[in-house]
């Protein structure tokens, strides 16, 4: 167990130390585009030393309670900020980091109080402290899950600007990290809850593992750079656009343009291709991508995904009421989608009730 919990010790002082003084010459000119959260992802790593008492003073059960609890405090804490810092690019100066730490500092004081031998570790006191700790550590949780569900509904909402079929979306990575800041929260709160050295040995594994993941991610010289969608630049912490919504077309254009833009779709059946996007329709209406884009932010349809996947849903509907008979995954494919379940899905979303829902209608009347 000593030996874990010092390779778990040593290990994050590398991560940190690679965050901080690496960067690899194959994207130096972009790697603040790849890494924005990387000073927050440092300290975090460093947050990590406070496992450093365990070392010192193994055997004791005010100490494995202390450790235990102090990283299900500082980390669940610190998460808020590295996922705010890297998705939302959220400005958290000093006092506003401390401000949120507020609780874990006044709390760790606590904690640490019988490790110095100034106060019992008494059954009370561990019962209390329990306590007080899942409260804070449940109130940072449901931070961060606000923050999924804001980062879940600006994704769909950059990817639905370029794109017309769901299997198309783009921002991948974000998908699939989304779920990593619970992951450790379910661990920490595991640890802590059962607080044993054989839980403990099981969590320092699982973050080696973590951390050692992020020092090769680190490393790949091969990693693209990616830009960070403009769209979850452009608002504050809390959600807020930063900037101005004064429209640049006037009105009369953009009815216009739109009245113009959904005819050229309608003739040339251009929503029955499966991966239109939103560059294709920009080349065909030879039209700049921006004024576009505001043509349809400020029409009915709001984005570009619901604007073809409406009229895929308009032709899906004629071809059922001309033969309800014919099968929902013919109807599907003829209709542009690129399956059943996509097809049923958006027919949900956009018609408030489901294909077989909608046949049956057709039957009734």
């Amino acid at each position: 167990m000593f030996s874990v919990n010092l390779l778990y010790i040593m290990v994050a002082l590398y991560g940190w130390a690679l965050k901080i003084f690496y960067v690899p010459a194959a994207y130096k000119e972009v790697f603040g585009e790849l890494y924005p959260a990387r000073y927050s992802l440092a300290n975090l790593f460093m947050m990590q030393v406070i496992e450093l008492p365990f070392i010192f003073f193994m055997g004791r059960p005010e100490v494995l309670f202390c450790v235990n609890a102090s990283a299900l405090l500082f980390i669940t804490s610190y998460l808020i900020v590295l996922v705010k810092g890297y998705f939302f690019l959220d400005f958290f100066n000093g006092k506003r980091l401390l401000k949120l730490q507020y609780p874990v500092i006044i709390c760790w004081v606590a904690l640490i109080l019988p490790v110095l031998g100034l106060i019992e570790f008494t059954p009370m006191y561990k019962t209390i402290m329990t306590i007080v700790v899942l409260v804070i550590a449940l109130g940072y949780i449901i931070q961060l899950d606000r923050c999924r569900l804001r980062l879940v509904k600006e994704i769909r909402e950059i990817d639905e600007d370029e794109y017309s079929s769901s299997a198309d979306f783009q921002v991948k990575f974000a998908k699939s990290i989304k779920w990593l800041p619970f992951v450790v929260c379910v661990v920490l709160i595991a640890t802590f809850l059962l607080n044993s050295y054989w839980a403990k040995l099981v969590r320092d594994i699982i973050f080696i593992v973590i951390n050692v993941w992020f020092a090769i991610v680190s490393l790949n010289p091969h990693r693209n750079a990616q830009k960070l969608p403009k769209e979850l630049k452009k608002k504050d912490e809390k959600g807020e656009s930063l900037v101005s919504t004064k429209y640049r077309l006037t009105d009369k254009y953009c009815k216009e343009t739109e009245k113009k833009l959904v005819q050229t779709l309608r003739d040339k059946k251009l929503y029955l291709e499966e991966h239109f996007t939103m560059n294709d329709l920009t080349d065909i209406m030879l039209i700049n991508k921006n004024y576009l884009s505001e043509v349809i932010a400020r029409s009915e349809y709001q984005s570009f995904y619901k604007l073809i996947n409406t009229l895929r849903v308009e032709h899906a509907c004629q071809i059922l009421k001309e033969d309800p008979t014919t099968k929902l995954e013919q109807v599907a494919l003829e209709s542009g989608f690129l399956s059943g379940s996509a097809f049923s899905q958006v027919f949900k979303r956009l018609m408030d009730v489901t294909p077989k829902e909608y046949i049956n209608r057709i039957h009734a009347e």
